[in-house]
């Protein structure tokens, strides 16, 4: 027998859940996304039920409706009964782990992080851009050392890399095919409601390959979408359900589906700085009320909830974090992004990945499961002991206490004169000896004969000057 588990009441009703959907469906039918590809337009004009006007194209609700019951969610065997921590997005400063001053991340910076985050089970898309490459070779690479030095990095349901280009794209498809690896491509649409047509000419070039789809939109509150929360929501998902249906239309091959990772995002916006708000309260609602839609839809529930406004690995970042995470946990999610990540996604830092792994198993120590029973009780050692006697040296408590209490290794139990004795180390500063103790001692590498097929395809792009030419600008 258990103790019932913690949970959060409260939030999107289900007829306030079935009018936000109707409002949705009705502006999919009425008002419609932007098209400019034509090819994807010729496509869409088969269909009955597709109407086309110039480059706005309206879906009928039955439609939408059998693109949202069609989709899959392919999650990975480690998620489906663990806690999960994606801990990539592909950062262009880096907190120097010698130096702890910012600057651009470097090819090695790319590797050391990778294995850290694979050290700490961590999943996702690659966590720096290595900015001593080429930008036409950044985005291969990345998947490369990905592929190299994880497990689970850019793998699964989890990974949202881009691939901006088809050349590009066609590289780390033939990439994941040499590593076994998954491949996937992903459309975001541009808020309010229109995409950028070169990463629909990348859709439309990979049909014939038959590889997953997703799609994804990221409306913010009061500049690309109304400023109220739950009025964005609805645009949110009024651009998710158009772009999964024109997907399930054109994408045939194979499945398609809304991105987990940033399933009906709708992001508020601080007005003052102009900025966004991961961390705030404001965002803290959103997270919430997005569980509930992604539960309304059967979409795995990824809380974005490790990303904070905190510029350092500091106390804002830690509670933004961490009281963020809490709440999302008791509402029911198991899997959370954006670990690494600082000032709002500006930065990323080694050593706040290693404060949000300690976070991550107080909130899973606050959640476990909690057994109720006789034996638990205790009835007879409390009878057994009497006044002046003390529990310290009963076997009882030899026998449980390293069950009960967690011992913790960054977040230190000891007291003043314990920790002063010990040097007085900071937090930032032992997380800092954490990852470089971490990287230091990580051993996966794939195995040989993948890896020289990788160099082998990572050489050939190097030296495509088409592949260069598909990143210039108004070619």
């Amino acid at each position: 027998m258990h103790i019932d588990d913690f949970t959060l009441t409260g939030g999107l009703s289900s007829s306030q859940l079935d009018r936000m959907h109707e409002e949705a469906l009705s502006l999919v039918e009425d008002v419609g996304i932007h098209i400019r590809h034509q090819g994807i337009k010729r496509i869409l004009a088969e269909y009955s039920g597709v109407s086309i006007e110039k480059d706005t194209v309206r879906f009928r609700s039955e439609l939408v409706l059998k693109a949202l019951r069609e989709s899959r969610y392919d999650l990975p065997p480690y998620a489906k009964d663990g806690w999960v921590v994606d801990a990539g997005a592909h950062q262009t400063l880096y907190y120097d782990l010698d130096t702890r001053k910012l600057r651009p991340p470097t090819t090695q910076d790319l590797v050391d992080l990778t294995k850290l985050g694979d050290a700490l089970n961590t999943v996702g898309s690659a966590p720096v851009v290595p900015m001593d490459v080429p930008p036409h070779l950044q985005l291969i690479l990345m998947h490369k050392v990905s592929y190299e030095h994880s497990r689970f990095r850019c793998n699964d349901i989890y990974e949202h890399m881009d691939k901006p280009t088809a050349e590009c794209a066609d590289y780390v498809y033939e990439m994941a095919q040499a590593a076994d690896k998954r491949f996937t491509y992903g459309v975001w649409m541009i808020s309010p409601r229109s995409f950028d047509e070169n990463a629909l000419e990348v859709a439309y070039h990979l049909l014939d390959k038959g590889v997953p789809m997703w799609i994804s939109t990221m409306p913010v509150a009061g500049v690309s979408s109304p400023i109220t929360m739950v009025s964005s929501l609805v645009q949110s998902m009024f651009e998710h359900f158009a772009g999964l249906t024109m997907l399930s239309l054109i994408n045939t091959k194979s499945f398609n589906y809304i991105a987990p990772d940033d399933a009906f995002e709708a992001d508020p916006f601080d007005m003052r700085y102009c900025t966004f708000v991961y961390g705030s309260a404001e965002y803290t609602r959103a997270t919430l009320h997005k569980i509930a839609l992604c539960r309304h839809y059967g979409i795995p529930v990824i809380a974005k909830t490790l990303n904070t406004a905190g510029k350092e690995p500091d106390a804002q970042a830690a509670f933004e974090i961490g009281a963020h995470t809490l709440i999302a946990a008791l509402a029911g999610a198991r899997a959370f992004r954006t670990a690494g990540l600082l000032s709002c996604g500006e930065i990323y830092s080694a050593e706040i990945v290693v404060i949000i792994d300690e976070i991550m198993e107080y909130i899973r120590r606050v959640l476990q499961p909690e057994e109720f029973s006789g034996e638990r009780l205790m009835a007879d050692e409390i009878r057994a002991v009497g006044p002046g006697q003390s529990y310290i040296g009963r076997d009882s408590t030899f026998q449980h206490y390293r069950n009960e209490y967690w011992i913790p290794e960054l977040f230190s139990h000891s007291n003043f004169g314990q920790w002063t004795g010990a040097g007085s180390r900071s937090i930032w500063g032992q997380a800092n000896e954490i990852a470089k103790r971490k990287i230091r001692e990580h051993t996966y590498r794939i195995s040989d004969d993948v890896q020289k097929e990788l160099d082998r395809i990572y050489q050939r792009a190097v030296n495509d000057a088409k592949l260069l030419d598909s990143f210039r600008f108004g070619r």
